[in-house]
C-alpha cells in the first residue's frame, strides 16, 4: 500500500471512529446498537492504529551536518520516528552506541558503502526503507569554525571581524555545534597552534565578489580577518592548505553571518495572513537574497531574515482596509522584496512594508482587479551588466496582460510600480508567466481560443519585442501550469502541471518528456500523489516534491527521475527551502510549530543509485571560467580553459555554448592525452572581437551590432544523474565599454608635478585664437590636477595609461589629439605629414572645425581617417603639421619661446579600433626657462630692426633732401 493510499485510509478511519462515536453515544439506551456500533469503534481504532504503525520514517545526519564529514569513524546520528522500533540493523564494520535505542550514534570503520536500516516488530517490516549510506576515506577529518563576536561601539559602517581556528567535529561541544562559541577550547587551541606550525592558516574568499581576504593569528589561539562585505549578511569560504596532523586535515568550508534587527512587537490591531485551510505550504525566497524568504501556510505567513535560523509569523495592520469575517486574510500568493512584500488576496495585489506593517491597497502602485498569478526572479542578476537598466524583479499577470515591477517599491511617492510590458487580445489568454534563463528575457506561457496548443512568448526586457513559439506535446495538456527556467546561455526550461513534466533545451526547439526510472507517469509512481513544487541548485540538481512528501530527484539534461528515500511523513505539510550555501533544508510544520531541518541531498543520492545503472561518463570536470561578468573592449580577448577525465574509450568533449553568435569570435584548441587507460582532454577557447572600423563613413551601425552582452556556458557533452558539475558554468561576456574605464597622463620622469602654486593666471590676447583681450583664467586643481613643469625648450609628448577603476590595464599606443583648452595658439607640432610619412594629407583642426563646432565633437573615432592608409585621395598639401600624435611617433609638442606659459591641454584618442569607450583626459604644462632679460631680447629682436629701419630711412631722406637743396641751389645760381 502506498503512502498516499495509507494516509487517505488513516483520514477515512478517523471519519468513520467520530462517526461511529457519535452514533453511540445517541443509542445509549440500546444494547444491541450499543454492542455493534461498540464493537465498530474498536475496530476502527484498531485498524487506525495498525496503519499508523505501518510506514516509520527514519533519518541521519553527521555533527555540523555537512556531506563531506561522512568519513571513517566520524559519528553519525540515527533516528527513528515509529512506534515499532525494535532495534537498528548495520553492517559488521560499524558499531552503534545503543543500536535498541530510536536516537543511535553510529560510526564506521572502512569506507564504502553501508547498509542501515531499522527493525521493527510487526508486519511492516518490508515496508522500512534500507539506505546505502557512503562514507568516505577522506583525510580532511578537521573542521573550521568561524564566528563574528559582537562589537562594542561599533557602527553600521564599521568592517567587523571574524574569529577563526580549527575544530575535530567529534569532540566539539554544543556551543561549537551551534555557532555560539566565541572562543576556542584549551584542546582546540592547542590544536589550531600546531597546525599553525605547520603552515596552516586561514584564507577567506568573499563570495559576493572576487576578492580575498587574508587572516593574522593572535596570542589568544585563532585567526582574525577584518570583513568589508555587505553588513547585512557575510558570506565566505575559508580556503585551507592541506596541513596534515596526525593524519588529518583541514577541510575548505563555507560560512554565513546574518546582521539581526530587533522586531517589533505586534498590537491588537495585526491580523494574520494565510493560505486556504488544507493548501499545501509554499516558499518565496530572494534570488539574490535567498537568507530573506516568505513562507506561506494555512497557519500562517513566517518571515525569516537568515535562512531559517529564526522565523517570525508576519501580521499585517489593516490600516483601512476592513478586517474579514474570518479574522485573517487568505492569501494565494506572495513576492518578497528589499523593503516589503506583495501578495495576492482575491485578484488584487496589496503591500505589506517591512517597517510599519500595514496593508495597502492602491490602484497607482499596483493591481487591483483581475490579477491571475505573481512571479518572483528565481536567477539573480545583481551582476548581470546591463548598464543603466534596472532588471524587473516579480512579475504579476492578469488574463490578456502582464506586468512588471522592480526591487523595491516607494509607497511615499506618486510613480507607479508596475507597467505594462504585454497586452494580448482577448482571444489569448496567459497560463503563467516566468523569468527566462537569460537575466533579461521574460516569457508567457500562452493558449489561444482557436488552438488546443500552448503558445511560449519570449521578449528581452531591454527589448520589448515577443517572439512567439508553440510548446511541443504529444498529448494536450491540461492546467493549471508552472514554468521554472534554467539558468543557461540559450533558454532552457521545465513546465509542469499536477502530474505531467516537460523540459526543453537550445531555445526551447528541443522537448521531452520527464518520466521516472520504470517509465511510469510521476503521480503513479507517487502513490496518485501530485505534484508540490520543484527546487534546483545551481549545479543542476533537481528535486521534485509531491503532495504526500515523495521526492523525485534527477540532474537537469536527464529525462527520467529516481525516486528518494522516504523522508518524512506523507500527512505532515512540508516544503523546500534552498539556502545561501546551496544545501536543501527541509521546513516542516507540526502542531509544536515549524521544524527546520537540512536535507543531505548528496548522501541520499548516492543512497537511491546504490545497486542502480547509473555511472558518470566522465570523473572530473574543471574549468577557468569562474568570473559572473568578463568585460571585452575593441582588439581584447580571453582565453578560457576546461579539463575533462574520463575513462578510455568514452569519447567526450567539452562545448561552450552562446547566445548571440554575430558578436564574438570563438577559436579552439585541444590536447589530448592518455595515460593508465585515463583520457584527458584539454580544451583552450578564445573569445574576441575583430570587427574593423576604420575608414567607415557611418561607424555607428557596426558599434550596435558588434556591442552587446553575450551569456556562455561550459558543459561537458555527456552527463549522468551521479555527475557532480561546477556550481560556476555560466558567465556573461559585456562587449562595449568597461565600467570605469579611463586615461591617465602620466607625468614623465624626473619632471616636478606642482599642486596649488597657483589661484589664477592671465593669458594674452595675442596667443588667443578666438579673441585679442587678455584672458583671466581660474585654475581648477581638482578638475586638471597637478601642473607639469616642463622647459620651454623641451619637446613634449603625452604618455598614456589605461586604468580600470584604480587598476592598472596597459600603456595605450592608439592615435590621439589633444587642444587647449582656452583656445591657445602659442604651442606647436614639430613634424610635418611629409615628414611621418603621411600618404595623403592627413586631418588638421583647421579642417575638422568648420561648421562652429566645439573641439570635443568636431573630432573623434567617428570620424577619424588615418593619413597612412592609401585611399585613392589627392596628395595634398604635405608641409603642413602633423597634428596627430601617438606613443611611438616622432610627433612632438613644443611651445612659446617668447614667455614662459601655462597650458590646459584636452586629449582623445580617435584611434576607432581602439575601445568602445569615449577616452579623453586633461593635463596641464607649465613652461619655464625664459627670463625678464630673455624676454626683452625677444622683444628687442623686433625693436632693433625697426629702429634700424627707421635711421636708414631717415638717412636715405637726408641724404636725399640733401641733394634736392643742392641741386636747388645750383639751378638757382
Amino acid at each position: 500500500m502506498g503512502n498516499s493510499d495509507t494516509g487517505s485510509l488513516k483520514r477515512v478511519l478517523q471519519i468513520i471512529a467520530l462517526s461511529l462515536s457519535f452514533l453511540v453515544t445517541q443509542n445509549n439506551g440500546k444494547t444491541q446498537w450499543n454492542k455493534m456500533f461498540g464493537f465498530g469503534v474498536v475496530l476502527t481504532y484498531v485498524l487506525l492504529i495498525y496503519f499508523q504503525t505501518v510506514v516509520g520514517i527514519w533519518r541521519y545526519k553527521n555533527t555540523l551536518e555537512e556531506k563531506q564529514l561522512f568519513i571513517v569513524d566520524s559519528n553519525i546520528f540515527l533516528e527513528y520516528e515509529g512506534s515499532s522500533f525494535l532495534e537498528w540493523k548495520y553492517p559488521e564494520d560499524c558499531d552503534v552506541n545503543n543500536k535498541g535505542s530510536s536516537h543511535a550514534v553510529m560510526w564506521c570503520k572502512t569506507p564504502g558503502f553501508h547498509a542501515v536500516k531499522p527493525l521493527v516488530s510487526d508486519v511492516s517490516t518490508e515496508k522500512e526503507e534500507e539506505r546505502h549510506i557512503y562514507i568516505s576515506d577522506s583525510f580532511f577529518r578537521l573542521a573550521w569554525y568561524a564566528v563574528i563576536p559582537l562589537l562594542r561601539n561599533a557602527s553600521e559602517r564599521d568592517s567587523q571581524t571574524v574569529r577563526i581556528w580549527i575544530i575535530d567535529p567529534n569532540q566539539a561541544d554544543e556551543a561549537e555545534i551551534n555557532n555560539t562559541a566565541k572562543s576556542p577550547s584549551d584542546y582546540f587551541r592547542y590544536l589550531t597552534k600546531r597546525l599553525l606550525v605547520g603552515g596552516e592558516f586561514a584564507v577567506l574568499e568573499l563570495s559576493s565578489f572576487p576578492q580575498t581576504i587574508e587572516s593574522y593569528f593572535t596570542n589568544q589561539g585563532f585567526w582574525e580577518a577584518r570583513l568589508f562585505d555587505d553588513h547585512e549578511y557575510h558570506h565566505f569560504h575559508i580556503i585551507s592548505q592541506s596541513v596534515s596532523f596526525h593524519g588529518k586535515s583541514v577541510a575548505s568550508s563555507q560560512h554565513v553571518f546574518y546582521g539581526t534587527s530587533p522586531e517589533k512587537p505586534y498590537g491588537d490591531k495585526e491580523v494574520s495572513l494565510r493560505l486556504t485551510t488544507g493548501s499545501p505550504m509554499s516558499i518565496v525566497w530572494g534570488a539574490c537574497t535567498p537568507h530573506r524568504a516568505l513562507l506561506l501556510s494555512d497557519k500562517g505567513t513566517f518571515m525569516t531574515k537568515n535562512a531559517f535560523l529564526s522565523y517570525k509569523e508576519i501580521k499585517v495592520n489593516p490600516g483601512e482596509l476592513l478586517t474579514p469575517d474570518e479574522g485573517y486574510y487568505i492569501v494565494s500568493d506572495a513576492v518578497v522584496l528589499e523593503n516589503g512584500s506583495i501578495f495576492r488576496i482575491g485578484d488584487a495585489l496589496f503591500w505589506r512594508d517591512h517597517e510599519d506593517g500595514i496593508l495597502r491597497r492602491n490602484p497607482v502602485k499596483l493591481l487591483d482587479e483581475g490579477v491571475k498569478g505573481l512571479s518572483l526572479r528565481t536567477h539573480c542578476a545583481d551582476h548581470y551588466p546591463l548598464q543603466e537598466f534596472e532588471l524587473a524583479t516579480i512579475l504579476a499577470w492578469t488574463d490578456h496582460e502582464i506586468y512588471k515591477g522592480g526591487k523595491s517599491l516607494d509607497w511615499r511617492t506618486n510613480s507607479s510600480y508596475m507597467s505594462n510590458i504585454l497586452s494580448l487580445p482577448t482571444t489569448a489568454t496567459i497560463l503563467t508567466a516566468a523569468f527566462g534563463s537569460h537575466p533579461a528575457s521574460l516569457s508567457a506561457l500562452v493558449m489561444y481560443t482557436d488552438s488546443v496548443q500552448l503558445s511560449l512568448l519570449t521578449s528581452y526586457e531591454n527589448e520589448g519585442i515577443w517572439r512567439n513559439r508553440t510548446l511541443w506535446s504529444k498529448n494536450v495538456l491540461q492546467g493549471p501550469f508552472q514554468m521554472l527556467f534554467v539558468s543557461a546561455a540559450m533558454e532552457t526550461l521545465l513546465v509542469w502541471n499536477k502530474d505531467t513534466m516537460l523540459y526543453s533545451f537550445h531555445n526551447d526547439s528541443e522537448w521531452r518528456y520527464l518520466q521516472t526510472m520504470d517509465s511510469s507517469s510521476i503521480s503513479q509512481e507517487a502513490s496518485g500523489s501530485h505534484i508540490h513544487h520543484v527546487v534546483m541548485d545551481h549545479s543542476r540538481n533537481m528535486l521534485v516534491k509531491m503532495e504526500n512528501n515523495v521526492l523525485f530527484f534527477c540532474k537537469f539534461g536527464m529525462n527520467k527521475l529516481f525516486r528518494l528515500p522516504t523522508w518524512n511523513d506523507p500527512e505532515r505539510s512540508v516544503v523546500l527551502y534552498l539556502n545561501q550555501k546551496e544545501q536543501i533544508t527541509m521546513l516542516t510544520m507540526l502542531d509544536t510549530g515549524l521544524h527546520v531541518q537540512k536535507y543531505p541531498l548528496q548522501m541520499e543520492i548516492r543512497s537511491a543509485m546504490r545497486g542502480e545503472v547509473h555511472g558518470c561518463p566522465y570523473i572530473g570536470f574543471t574549468h577557468n571560467m569562474n568570473r559572473p561578468v568578463y568585460y571585452i573592449d575593441k582588439g581584447e580577448g580571453v582565453e578560457l580553459w576546461a579539463q575533462i577525465v574520463n575513462h578510455e574509450g568514452e569519447n567526450i568533449n567539452v562545448t561552450l555554448s552562446r547566445n548571440k553568435d554575430h558578436v564574438l569570435h570563438i577559436t579552439e584548441s585541444t590536447q589530448f592525452e592518455s595515460v593508465h587507460h585515463l583520457d584527458t582532454t584539454n580544451k583552450t577557447f578564445t573569445i574576441y572581437q575583430d570587427a574593423d572600423y576604420r575608414d567607415i563613413t557611418n561607424n555607428s551601425d557596426l558599434i550596435w551590432n558588434s556591442s552587446d552582452i553575450v551569456s556562455m556556458e561550459l558543459l561537458p557533452t555527456q552527463i549522468d544523474n551521479s555527475c557532480n558539475l561546477p556550481k560556476h558554468r555560466i558567465s556573461h561576456f559585456f562587449v562595449g565599454c568597461p565600467p570605469n574605464r579611463h586615461i591617465r597622463v602620466i607625468k614623465p620622469q624626473r619632471t616636478p608635478c606642482q599642486m596649488h602654486t597657483f589661484d589664477n593666471y592671465t593669458i594674452p590676447g595675442f596667443v588667443l585664437s578666438n579673441s585679442s583681450k587678455d584672458l583671466l583664467v581660474f585654475y581648477d586643481w581638482k578638475s586638471f590636477g597637478c601642473v607639469l613643469r616642463i622647459h620651454y625648450k623641451d619637446e613634449f609628448r603625452p604618455d598614456i595609461e589605461l586604468y580600470d577603476g584604480e587598476t592598472f590595464v596597459r600603456s595605450v599606443d592608439a592615435d590621439f589629439i589633444v587642444w587647449e583648452n582656452y583656445n591657445r595658439k602659442d604651442y606647436y607640432f614639430n613634424a610635418t605629414m611629409r615628414q611621418v610619412a603621411c600618404l595623403h594629407e592627413a586631418q588638421t583642426w583647421k579642417s575638422m572645425l568648420v561648421d562652429e563646432k566645439r573641439p570635443e565633437e568636431a573630432w573623434g573615432p567617428h570620424n577619424y581617417r588615418s593619413c597612412f592608409v592609401d585611399n585613392a585621395e589627392k596628395l595634398g598639401n604635405l608641409d603642413q603639421p602633423y597634428e596627430i600624435m601617438n606613443r611611438s611617433s616622432k610627433n612632438y609638442l613644443s611651445f612659446s619661446e617668447e614667455h614662459n606659459a601655462i597650458y590646459v591641454f584636452n586629449l582623445k584618442i580617435v584611434d576607432p579600433n581602439y575601445s568602445f569607450c569615449d577616452l579623453r583626459a586633461v593635463f596641464a604644462v607649465q613652461t619655464y626657462g625664459i627670463s625678464m632679460v630673455d624676454q626683452l631680447l625677444t622683444h628687442y629682436k623686433f625693436l632693433i630692426p625697426f629702429f634700424i629701419s627707421l635711421i636708414i630711412l631717415c638717412f636715405i631722406f637726408y641724404k636725399y633732401t640733401s641733394i634736392f637743396r643742392d641741386m636747388l641751389h645750383k639751378k638757382c645760381v
